[in-house]
């Protein structure tokens, strides 16, 4: 949890608020205490969103389907008010992290913990179902784990399956690699559509990734239809043959919900205990993404299965007098993004994988922390603080922007931060990752840096727009891995930049989803000055970025995409 921002609410309806516990999609959640005391979830529509009807429509169907589902394993709904200026829904809160959190932090988890997760969901979709309710996006993100068992949440595309929209053709609503075979071809979706899912969490519980692999997301949905799930690192006969019943692509073959508890048993709350509060990473999702990336023109059908876990442009060498297209080359791929969490989360029980012999209080793993961290909060003068370390950096043309939790505005002409020695080594074998979150003011007409370190004549990386794709990129003097989702003026959108030192790939990351990756083939260093809003260009300070620039963090290693996620 974070504190709450200036521009935060301090209540909402009758709930006082106390924090941030995260974002999604539609909006943010605060930590809230009721007029008697008990701790909620408050869920409230982010402000921008609140002017499109489907989303204030998408919102009071989410209320009125978690109003009609109730169970020991999902979290009641308490209040609602989805016509106020703000829609905002009240839940239990559930003191503990999401699954893919758990995971990510602490690794897959034993055979007897992931049995007791398959009871607990199984429960969960048997409420839901009885209802006459799909949830359709059961993902790790959307299972909190308590002390007495998972939580399923997020009931934002569930759908009655006597509606008439569950059946559209060519509608898919879901999250890539969570998908049922029939949610990614636009059939029919029925309760069978969740077993699917769930036996695509079960496998990411007990082996630590996706049973369909990663990649591309054209790659990736093509394998849920076409390929065989890869359960073959669920070591236990019994629970690989449950997740590989559930994951079976014709939907008549799937077990149901009841026959899952049939076969693992009801969870047991006694073989369930907590561990110490994990450490989550700063929470900086207050802001809205848009809607899911359009496929990559270039994919014109659905590729073959891919060696390699995304798509690998190479660089061609640049010519002299070469233009800014040659000089900074692309490439592209993309992967699903998923969601955060924080608190705790079930213990493996004794016997369970090779770590059984740690004591059930050993301190978890933490993520790692960035090296360097700038919120861009301020309301006056000429620093940026570096709350992570001791680089803080000088803003010369800067405007504070107060409200919507703070950012510094950039006029794209001569706005720029600077720290005065270098925060990242980027030479040769080095790893490192940059994060931000950015918002044009207007579409730029040159290329625009959000982020660089100087390099003399020119930077030594560039987080930035590119003028010559129109779209987002992360480069190196001489090539550059470029998205394929437009950027949107006036929208809020998360970048990540990774350089994996020792595999020479860079990597770009738009809201979480891996959208590029090139090879590195000019690892320079740079022993200049972190740059925030600008680069170096050919000796001169070039590529001024116009608009907002908040939260930027950059990391001495290369992070995985499950960590990113957490970012965005």
């Amino acid at each position: 949890m974070s504190s709450l921002k200036p521009d935060d609410p301090r209540s909402i309806g009758d709930y006082q608020l106390l924090g941030r516990l995260g974002a999604g999609g539609m909006g943010r959640v605060y930590l809230g205490r009721s007029p008697g005391g008990r701790d909620v979830a408050v869920k409230v529509v982010h402000a921008e969103l609140v002017r499109r009807p489907e989303f204030r429509s998408r919102f009071r169907r989410e209320v009125e389907a978690a109003r009609l589902v109730s169970g020991a394993f999902t979290a009641p709904v308490i209040d609602a008010d989805p016509d106020a200026p703000l829609p905002w829904l009240v839940t239990s809160y559930i003191a503990g992290p999401s699954l893919e959190q758990a995971v990510v932090e602490q690794g897959p988890f034993g055979a007897d913990a992931v049995r007791r997760l398959a009871a607990g969901l199984a429960e969960a979709l048997v409420s839901i179902h009885s209802v006459n309710l799909v949830h359709r996006d059961l993902k790790p993100s959307n299972v909190l784990l308590a002390q007495d068992g998972p939580r399923v949440i997020d009931f934002g595309i569930v759908r009655s399956v006597e509606g008439d929209s569950i059946t559209r053709t060519g509608h898919m609503a879901g999250s890539p690699g969570f998908m049922a075979p029939e949610q990614v071809s636009g059939d029919e979706i029925t309760t069978a559509s969740d077993v699917f899912c769930l036996g695509a969490v079960l496998a990411f519980a007990a082996t630590g990734v996706n049973p369909f692999g990663d990649g591309p997301t054209p790659a990736l949905l093509y394998r849920v239809v076409h390929n065989e799930p890869d359960v073959d690192a669920v070591e236990d006969s019994a629970l690989r043959d449950l997740i590989s019943a559930c994951l079976a692509k014709d939907a008549a073959d799937r077990p149901t919900p009841r026959d899952i508890l049939t076969r693992v048993g009801s969870a047991d709350a006694e073989n369930t205990m907590a561990l110490p509060r994990l450490q989550p990473g700063p929470n900086t999702a207050d802001h809205t993404r848009t809607s899911a990336p359009a496929r990559p023109t270039r994919e014109a059908a659905p590729p073959p299965e891919p060696e390699r876990p995304a798509t690998q442009v190479a660089p061609t060498p640049a010519p002299a007098g070469r233009s800014r297209r040659a000089f900074l080359l692309s490439g592209a791929g993309a992967v699903a993004a998923l969601g955060v969490g924080a608190g705790v989360w079930f213990n493996r029980s004794a016997g369970d994988g090779p770590d059984a012999e740690a004591p059930a209080s050993a301190p978890p793993s933490t993520p790692a922390p960035p090296v360097g961290f700038w919120p861009l909060d301020e309301a006056s003068g000429a620093l940026a603080r570096d709350t992570a370390g001791d680089n803080d950096g000088t803003a010369t043309g800067v405007r504070w922007r107060a409200g919507a939790g703070g950012a510094a505005e950039f006029d794209g002409s001569g706005s720029q931060i600077i720290t005065e020695v270098p925060v990242l080594r980027t030479g040769a074998g080095r790893s490192f990752t940059v994060a931000a979150w950015v918002r044009l003011s207007t579409e730029p007409g040159t290329f625009a840096t959000v982020v660089s370190q100087e390099a003399g004549d020119a930077s030594g990386f560039y987080l930035q727009y590119s003028s010559d794709e129109k779209r987002w990129a992360f480069a190196r003097p001489g090539q550059r891995a470029v998205g394929y989702s437009a950027p949107a003026v006036n929208t809020w959108t998360h970048l990540v930049g990774v350089c994996d030192g020792p595999r020479r790939k860079l990597r770009l990351y738009v809201d979480g989803v891996q959208q590029a990756e090139t090879r590195d083939t000019r690892p320079l260093p740079a022993p200049g000055g972190l740059m925030i809003g600008r680069a170096t260009y050919e000796g001169r300070p070039s590529d001024f970025f116009p608009g907002a620039i908040r939260d930027v963090r950059v990391f001495d290693k290369a992070l995985t995409t499950a960590r990113i996620k957490t970012l965005a």
